[in-house]
């Protein structure tokens, strides 16, 4: 049977683009996380939207499952297989296909990577809203997969920037949802059904999105980012409340001082008694030299109204290494889990990532003991999406990924692996209970959130799954009830 396979691949998308050979596949096998490593039973990378049909049509009929593949970058174990399979490696799809200035959107196929968009739009004079990641990832897979970037806070999640899409069935046929679906115009999935909610959050188990259109944005000529510190959450979630609302901020994010410090100090470090336990960066853009001062002088106006209700806020320079990886975007300061971890072996994952603003700080303090404990620096991030409507609160938590023997730790026999794992289902058992929806979920992480869900919304999503994939093909075990 392998062999029949693994020459119907290469007959679809050439000898040189599908392989069964061990040293291939290997790489696939793991991620940064602590899952397991899983082996696919082939590697294919097919160039056309065509060739994707006629793979998945061979898997629907031999019943294989397909894990689609970009850059593997992500770091919830998505695209290692749970029971072998066929990875679709979709970095060959790396056309830019549109750029339209004039609308404001660009077309992209599955291999178009953060670093050849920006290079594109910065010589139109554009941007898109980069995620603090890898210049290598996939814009498509960041956007389908509910990434964040750093317009977010004005503008929302990329997965809100999506303007249309076509994508191929598990079952092989092709669809085009939103204005693309009427004429060649990509401009929006409105006022149409929202049919893209079907393979948005999807995780990969509904189906290959081919080609993305995503909104774009001039970038102003005036730049400025004004900085801030407290002492303590609470006041940091009432500053991001009170300079959220007035949607000036591109970007508005918080850090820990353990998160600000680049590495990531590991294991657990006391934070210097006189430095500030939270720095924040508030990103302004303006058009004119006027309109600059006038959000200057907003931005100062509302750090005094904080203070003379009793807020520690203050104006405080952020740590240059740490501003840099998160304004300089996409960059190569966050290309590595060096710069978070300080080690060649590390591994990263997080709990997180949605959680009202309301809740930030109870659940940092639950986070903090969690984490202390499990000898992790409580290194966490909060940003606002969308002005004050929702946000993120995320820990990033570094590990030494040789199994068993941290040399920092100096504690015998420690496995490094489960207690990071042990460390983030805790993190992810505290946060549900404050309304937080971990961002691209492991398998662990569904166990619990599906646990806890409206049987409803379980019912609902195995017949939306079901319906889509009749054969249970594509990505198989990634909600944890299919």
């Amino acid at each position: 049977m392998g062999d029949k396979i693994l020459r119907i691949l290469k007959e679809i998308v050439g000898d040189e683009y599908a392989s069964a050979d061990e040293a291939v596949l290997y790489p696939y096998s793991f991620d940064l996380t602590w899952a397991k490593p899983r082996m696919p039973d082939y590697v294919v990378l097919p160039n056309t939207v065509e060739d994707i049909q006629r793979i998945l049509r061979l898997a629907n009929r031999e019943r294989i499952p397909v894990v689609p593949y970009v850059s593997g970058t992500n770091i919830g174990g998505l695209c290692i297989p749970e029971n072998g399979g066929i990875i679709m490696d979709l970095k060959r799809m790396n056309k830019i296909i549109e750029i339209n200035t004039e609308t404001g959107y660009v077309v992209v196929e599955p291999g178009v990577t953060h670093a050849q968009l920006s290079a594109a739009l910065k010589k139109e004079g554009f941007t898109f809203s980069w995620p603090v990641g890898p210049p290598a990832a996939s814009v498509l897979a960041c956007a389908i997969n509910c990434g964040i970037g750093h317009l977010a806070s004005k503008f929302g999640i990329n997965a809100e920037n999506i303007s249309s899409m076509e994508v191929v069935l598990p079952t092989g046929e092709v669809a085009k949802i939103g204005s693309c679906a009427f004429s060649d115009s990509w401009h929006s999935l409105w006022p149409l059904p929202q049919l893209a909610g079907l393979f948005i959050g999807w995780l990969g188990t509904t189906g290959i999105v081919t080609k993305l259109g995503v909104w774009i944005y001039d970038i102003p000529p005036f730049i400025k980012v004004e900085t801030v510190a407290t002492d303590n959450v609470e006041d940091m979630a009432r500053w991001q409340r009170a300079i959220r609302r007035t949607y000036v901020p591109l970007d508005v994010t918080a850090v820990s001082w353990w998160l600000a410090q680049v590495p990531i100090p590991h294991p657990y470090v006391e934070k210097p008694k006189d430095a500030p336990e939270w720095y924040c960066f508030n990103v302004l853009t303006a058009w004119t030299e006027k309109q600059m001062d006038a959000y200057v002088d907003l931005f100062n106006k509302i750090v005094k109204e904080e203070q003379q209700r009793g807020s520690s806020v203050r104006p405080y320079p952020y740590p240059e290494e740490a501003l840099k990886g998160r304004t300089q975007l996409p960059s190569r300061i966050v290309g590595t889990t060096k710069n978070y971890c300080g080690s060649g072996v590390a591994g990263l994952s997080w709990p997180g990532t949605f959680t009202p603003a309301s809740n930030w700080p109870p659940l940092y303090h639950e986070w903090k003991t969690i984490l202390i404990k499990h000898h992790f620096s409580p290194a966490v991030r909060l940003t606002n999406f969308q002005g004050a409507h929702y946000g993120m609160m995320r820990a990033f938590v570094p590990f030494d990924k040789r199994k068993v023997g941290d040399p920092n730790l100096r504690i015998k026999g420690i496995d490094n692996q489960e207690n990071a794992r042990q460390a983030l289902l805790e993190c992810v058992e505290a946060g549900v209970k404050y309304g937080m929806i971990p961002y691209k979920p492991p398998v662990d992480f569904w166990s619990i959130l599906n646990r806890k869900a409206d049987p409803g919304f379980i019912s609902l999503l195995t017949k939306v799954k079901d319906m889509l994939d009749p054969n249970g093909i594509m990505n198989p075990g990634k909600l944890g009830v299919r």
